[in-house]
């Protein structure tokens, strides 16, 4: 066979080769719309009062979301699932649930922003003084005690104290004692209105991502708190998948949460379109698909 034989034979079988890779790569990356994608339950958080059970519904109710425009499953529960379904409690349900249980009014609307920033504005004039004065008295009370117990040492060293000297030095003592049960109280009073405070900037904050407005800086108030809030996340990690749940207000709107993170894990990116489940923020309950959520999904599909 001539030199040139050979190259052509060598190039033809190079070209067959990347011909071959190239449509095993196209089947593989074509997977996530060709084979459900596994799911398991991880970590329930007791303090959202969930079940396993409810919780086990509202994931299959925001994949079912997904399947049923497509008459198909996308995902499929395994006890070895690929994407661990997680819900946790921390400061942004605990916020909500603080302000509820106040009998705050929250329909996270630009109105609702306003009305709860002016309730922010009037805990804060409240907190300051409060707070000063709280301070102040606690500084003078250890003053007058530390008086006390070295006035009481003295008169111990010398044999005890006078009748009339004793009485008056027992009724100091009570007096401090009751003042201490009073700043004792004020201070779970400052506790609870500073906790308040700190709630509402979250609850703020989730209204104002909503709506595009102004986020808050609660830095002056000693929080340390996020600023940044969303109900869920999906995260692809180190080979690993999870989608966390940290927030919902009703049974609904945790399956819209769900459903949303399982577009992220179908390959999915924001819509645009603010009636989509893909709209980076929730506006509504619905649990159906916008014509853009199918249309993305069938676009995606089509070019994976």
């Amino acid at each position: 066979m001539s030199t040139s034989s050979k190259t052509i034979g060598w190039g033809f079988l190079f070209l067959l080769v990347i011909f071959i890779v190239l449509i095993f790569i196209s089947i593989n990356s074509s997977k996530s719309c060709q084979e459900p994608l596994t799911y398991r339950l991880g970590k329930i958080d007791e303090r959202f009062n969930l079940s396993r059970e409810e919780f086990n519904t509202a994931v299959k109710m925001a994949a079912a979301m997904w399947e049923k425009p497509f008459h198909r499953d996308f995902f499929r529960e395994d006890a070895d699932g690929e994407i661990e379904v997680n819900i946790i409690y921390d400061y942004r349900q605990e916020a909500t649930d603080r302000l509820k249980n106040l009998h705050y009014k929250i329909d996270r609307s630009k109105n609702s922003y306003e009305e709860l920033k002016s309730r922010l504005e009037s805990l804060k004039a409240e907190y300051e003084p409060k707070k000063v004065g709280l301070d102040n008295d606690i500084n003078d009370y250890n003053t007058k005690t530390n008086a006390l117990n070295n006035e009481i040492e003295s008169w111990n060293r010398r044999g005890g104290a006078p009748q009339s000297t004793y009485v008056r030095l027992m009724k100091e003592k009570d007096e401090l004692a009751a003042l201490r049960e009073n700043l004792k109280a004020r201070q779970e009073e400052i506790k609870t209105l500073l906790e308040t405070i700190n709630s509402l900037v979250v609850v703020i904050n989730e209204i104002a991502s909503n709506n595009n407005l102004d986020l808050l800086d609660q830095q002056n108030i000693g929080s340390t708190l996020g600023r940044e809030f969303f109900e869920g996340f999906y995260e692809y990690k180190n080979g690993q998948r999870s989608i966390t749940i940290y927030q919902y207000n009703n049974e609904y709107r945790l399956v819209r949460v769900l459903a949303h993170e399982f577009g992220h894990a179908l390959g999915l990116s924001h819509s645009k379109n603010k009636e989509s489940i893909m709209y980076p923020i929730i506006q509504s309950d619905s649990l159906e698909l916008s014509e853009d959520d199918v249309a993305a999904l069938k676009e995606h599909c089509k070019s994976h």
